[in-house]
């Protein structure tokens, strides 16, 4: 049943050592364990699921049986494509639906702390320039900044990173000029160890953003590069603070298919 919650043995092939059947009612698409605030190899026994059916919900998977670890249910109202934590201790969630809606919670009053909507059209507002956003990709939480990013894009490849305040948006970063296709994934990578968080389940501290699209690229931005500058208009959400410039930051390194040069047929002069 897809809409079952399964743990499994790593080490056998045996059935599953047990099941949170009565949370979801339709396919699971997300399940994340809270990582710990300060230390970002280590989890929490708290699980954040989500499903098509619009809910998310913790449980402390400590407790003997799925009545007793349920901890909070979320209703969204649309099918549920990503969830994560964020905050100083990570008692946060935000949501992002399938029809491109963004909320953000309380984990544990299930108290919803902003409700965005569909903030496509405001996301290409704030950017300026012409361009269009045309998707949401995921969102992340900055360990050293203390706070919320969303990263969002459209199908030429050029994608945006803002700052997420509980009624806020701002524009941090314009990236363009590294993919050719609709970017799917991020992930912020910490400069003070070799390791990388996913993007809303653990704590990057900004260094640089690693974006993978469906163009087969893997590009790697620099936070505070020195590429090309880009003016871009930036302002709360209905309440006209002052504008914000941006970076547009050239990757360091490209990708996609490698091409051979043909060799010249024939005798050249030359």
């Amino acid at each position: 049943n897809t809409s079952n919650i399964n743990y499994n043995s790593t080490n056998t092939n045996q059935q599953p050592l047990g099941s949170y059947v009565d949370a979801h009612t339709d396919d699971v698409t997300k399940v994340r364990f809270q990582k710990h605030s300060r230390d970002n190899h280590t989890t929490t026994p708290l699980l954040l699921t989500a499903s098509e059916d619009g809910l998310a919900c913790t449980f402390d998977t400590s407790q003997p049986s799925e009545e007793l670890a349920l901890k909070s249910i979320i209703n969204t109202g649309s099918p549920l494509r990503d969830v994560g934590f964020f905050g100083p201790n990570l008692e946060g969630l935000y949501c992002l639906t399938g029809s491109e809606t963004m909320s953000v919670w309380h984990h544990d009053s299930a108290q919803r702390i902003g409700d965005f909507g569909d903030i496509r059209n405001h996301l290409g507002m704030l950017v300026g320039g012409g361009m269009e956003i045309q998707y949401l990709v995921g969102c992340a939480w900055m360990e050293m900044e203390q706070e919320l990013v969303l990263l969002a894009g459209n199908h030429d490849g050029d994608c945006v990173l803002y700052k997420v305040d509980a009624g806020s948006l701002e524009v941090k970063k314009v990236m363009s000029g590294g993919h050719r296709g609709c970017v799917r994934s991020f992930v912020p990578v910490s400069s003070n160890s070799n390791s990388s968080s996913n993007a809303g389940n653990g704590n990057g501290n900004g260094s640089c953003f690693i974006t993978a699209g469906e163009d087969s690229r893997l590009c790697e931005w620099s936070e505070h590069g020195n590429g090309n500058t880009r003016s871009a208009a930036s302002a709360s959400a209905g309440n006209g603070k002052s504008l914000l410039s941006s970076e547009q930051i050239a990757p360091k390194s490209g990708g996609g298919v490698i091409r051979r040069q043909k060799k010249k047929k024939g005798h050249s002069p030359y």
